[in-house]
């Protein structure tokens, strides 16, 4: 069992804080520890119950796991607020220092009735939409927490203002302005504007004066760390494979991206809108598409190809594929009889290097899960399928590369050339924003 000694410096110092902030948000990039962090300011600091509100995969095998892992947590109890309603019910009604429930089941929980003395959110970056159920349930409580505390490794995915929602759940809205309406005028300006009904459809910061005024105006309470500053981790190396289609392949998308239609087994593939046909080019490339009656038609198998030849050459190391389209799965599966899908029972034998291939799905296995494998030469990891999120993007990548790898990281992007491929990676590198990515993944040359 560990020790409160073996807490890194910077960790110490947060809980230090944590005695004169109240209302504080941990913005600590994976891997650096923000769990035992917000369990030990629980422990030594909190007064009363504590709800603790995460993704589901992290409610299920992260807080309760972490506390035993600790000597100087092992008297907190916490009961998960998991399963059907009746067992929900009982994790409320029994006694205990915490209750931990997944996003899902907020709503339900609230609508109990139960009160809480202390708020944690773990991922508040999925509270950075304010008109979701969620966030509006949350605030109506808001005022009831004594002491406020929200975790995050990625606070403003798409940008600056993701922040508005989430500091307002510390603060009511004392920094960053009491309504999303006050945000935007004081610190915004519109982006993508439709020019006949001059709605807004999305909207950016004034400058980099304003980026710079944000940050300084919530630096009291919300702490960011980056992995890089506080820990020695191995190489990280980034390869993007831009892979070629047949001449037929490549007519076939090139039709599609540009009449919206393309006929795939005597069968029609259409696109509605540009959103859809972004969808559908991205479904292409991974190489099979659905037509309107949700069945999939196999287009190409040049990404199985290459992955196969990256399975060749990686010798003992094992491989962690990272998938979105349900058509990729079954595939992958298919192509690679050996590959196993992530679930709660496989996560120590893949750590053990005694799976070959492990196959997840970015927001089943991209948060709160520790998939570190220091078998073989190298850590594999690729992006068979690509997101247009940057927030599943880093949160999955940090699965892997974070504090106790040992071995160096090698990260596989699977891209057909010339595709809206170079327009996800542009994304998810920040050369550019979603909306010019689709304007530029659409263009027609």
């Amino acid at each position: 069992m560990l020790v409160r000694e073996l807490l890194h410096g910077y960790q110490k110092r947060l809980i230090k804080q944590a005695e004169t902030i109240p209302h504080l948000g941990l913005f600590m990039e994976p891997g650096l520890g923000k769990t035992v962090t917000a369990l030990t300011i629980l422990a030594e600091q909190f007064e009363g119950r504590t709800l603790i509100v995460a993704p589901k995969k992290v409610a299920e095998s992260v807080w309760v796991p972490e506390a035993a892992r600790w000597e100087h947590l092992h008297h907190l109890t916490i009961n998960k607020c998991l399963g059907t309603p009746k067992e929900r019910l009982k994790a409320l009604e029994t006694p205990s220092d915490a209750v931990v429930v997944n996003l899902e089941n907020l709503v339900w929980l609230l609508e109990q009735g139960h009160r809480f003395e202390n708020l944690i959110l773990d991922e508040s970056s999925r509270f950075k939409d304010s008109s979701t159920k969620r966030f509006k349930a949350i605030k109506k409580q808001l005022k009831y927490y004594r002491r406020r505390v929200i975790l995050t490794g990625t606070p403003s995915p798409q940008g600056i203002a993701d922040l508005w929602a989430q500091v307002g759940i510390l603060d009511l809205g004392a920094r960053l302005e009491i309504s999303l309406t006050k945000f935007r005028d004081k610190y915004m300006v519109p982006d993508q504007i439709n020019r006949h009904t001059r709605v807004v459809y999305s909207w950016k910061i004034k400058d980099e004066a304003t980026n710079v005024s944000i940050k300084s105006k919530i630096s009291d309470i919300c702490f960011s760390l980056k992995a890089e500053d506080y820990l020695t981790l191995p190489p990280l190396s980034k390869l993007y494979h831009r892979i070629d289609v047949e001449p037929a392949v490549r007519r076939q998308y090139e039709k599609l991206k540009k009449d919206a239609v393309v006929e795939v087994n005597r069968t029609p593939i259409t696109a509605v809108s540009a959103a859809a046909l972004s969808n559908k080019l991205l479904q292409f490339t991974s190489g099979a598409v659905y037509d309107e009656n949700k069945d999939w038609h196999v287009v190409h198998d040049a990404k199985l190809d290459f992955l196969e030849s990256i399975m060749e050459d990686s010798g003992n190391a094992p491989v962690l594929v990272f998938y979105h389209y349900k058509p990729s799965l079954e595939r992958l599966k298919a192509r690679f009889p050996y590959a196993v899908s992530l679930d709660d029972t496989n996560q120590e034998q893949w750590r053990k290097g005694k799976i070959k291939m492990l196959l997840a799905h970015p927001q089943s296995g991209g948060i709160g899960l520790n998939l570190q494998c220091n078998v073989g030469e190298t850590a594999q990891q690729v992006w068979y399928d690509l997101p247009w999120s940057s927030e599943n993007y880093i949160q999955a990548n940090a699965r892997v590369y974070r504090q106790g790898q040992e071995k160096p990281v090698i990260l596989h992007h699977l891209m057909i050339k010339s595709s809206i491929d170079d327009q996800v990676v542009n994304v998810l590198e920040g050369k550019i924003n979603i909306q010019d990515a689709l304007l530029e993944a659409l263009k027609f040359v």
